[in-house]
């Protein structure tokens, strides 16, 4: 029993007793809190093992009157083992340079029997999705957070359930899913650390999120602290800025407020959390007269495609979005083929500074 999800475990109980006989065509089986009670699972599990077994054609089920052996129960595929698709949920619909995850994934299940299915939470919202996957047949779940911090009821669930699942960019607080994650305190040291070795010293951090909220996002800001620190460049004027813009609404005046504090300030370097913002502040600066990198210098993390394009060019972080994706597909795959030898490390995958024009020697 330990060595396959609960679920899995009451689907080989009853399948093993409607080939035996002793549930035949037409027997009805035992309601979803009659197996909760019986295996001492929650009604989740329950549910889910019913599902799998009229997945298979095994029985069927009648909406008000319960579940049914099916009349012709040969031949039927082996339930050993879950169907052979995984599902990849995303935050977005479509995301500007971030498309190679799915390349990655597709790449690794290529050596395998495995197909992908990929759905976007744009719609329907996070929860309902990953609600809808614990029901569904998919092998696993590869899962892009929103946050380090949301919807964790419905995560622990997954974790309780035995379900396999493997997270990207970012880790889960307080459930010890696998991640695959991107070297981001590695990447907010470099980021910072190549502003400090063009004589900047007064480096300001701008984020989108709450540190709090995003493993991912703490961790760069981490970095961005230590490389100050190492280069006994600690400034509590810039840190009381920086503390100011760890989060914002996404307006406007947000961004023109922090570029006059910048430049309030004598702020030289700005290490921004990811390319879309760092984009955002150099339009800003150009709308008030400002210029980049001449006013101020900019390190954005990601390497979308845009920072290529955008004038000055951007100097980033490059993230390794297709390795990132092999990763995890590897890492769901070896959970589901051997869920209890399986090493329980997180996957870090190294970034590259990408040195264009968005920073000036002083």
């Amino acid at each position: 029993m330990e060595q396959i999800p609960l679920y899995q475990h009451i689907v080989n109980a009853l399948t093993a007793k409607i080939e035996s006989g002793e549930l035949q065509a037409g027997d009805q089986l035992p309601t979803e809190a009659e197996i909760s009670k019986e295996y001492n699972v929650s009604r989740i599990t329950s549910k889910r093992a019913l599902t799998e077994l009229e997945n298979a054609k095994l029985i069927y089920r009648i909406q008000g009157k319960g579940s049914f052996v099916s009349d012709d129960i040969s031949p039927q595929p082996s339930l050993n083992k879950a169907s052979k698709e995984i599902l990849l949920i995303l935050p977005f619909a479509h995301n500007p340079g971030l498309g190679d995850y799915e390349k990655g994934i597709n790449e690794f299940l290529a050596t395998t029997g495995y197909t992908l299915n990929i759905q976007s939470n744009t719609i329907v919202g996070q929860r309902k999705l990953l609600e809808s996957a614990l029901q569904s047949a998919n092998s696993g779940l590869i899962f892009y957070p929103v946050s380090s911090i949301s919807d964790l009821g419905i995560l622990y669930q997954y974790h309780l359930a035995k379900y396999p699942l493997v997270t990207m960019d970012k880790s889960i607080e307080g459930i010890p899913f696998l991640s695959v994650i991107s070297d981001n305190f590695g990447g907010g040291y470099q980021a910072c650390q190549h502003l400090i070795e063009n004589n900047h010293k007064k480096i300001a951090f701008i984020s989108s999120l709450k540190v709090e909220n995003s493993s991912s996002i703490r961790e760069r800001y981490f970095g961005y602290l230590k490389a100050l620190y190492d280069y006994n460049l600690i400034d509590y004027s810039v840190s009381d800025l920086t503390d100011r813009y760890l989060t914002h609404n996404n307006d406007r005046e947000y961004y023109i407020q922090f570029v006059q504090s910048v430049m309030t300030q004598g702020i030289t370097g700005i290490v921004a959390e990811n390319d879309l913002i760092a984009i955002e502040i150099i339009q800003v600066a150009k709308e008030l007269g400002l210029s980049v990198p001449d006013d101020f210098s900019v390190v954005g993390f990601d390497n979308i495609d845009l920072a290529n394009f955008v004038e000055p060019k951007l100097t980033t972080i490059s993230q390794n979005f297709e390795q990132m994706g092999y990763e995890a597909a590897r890492n769901l795959i070896a959970l589901i083929e051997n869920p209890h030898n399986h090493p329980r490390e997180d996957a870090v995958v190294p970034v590259q500074l990408i040195e264009r024009q968005t920073v000036k020697k002083l």
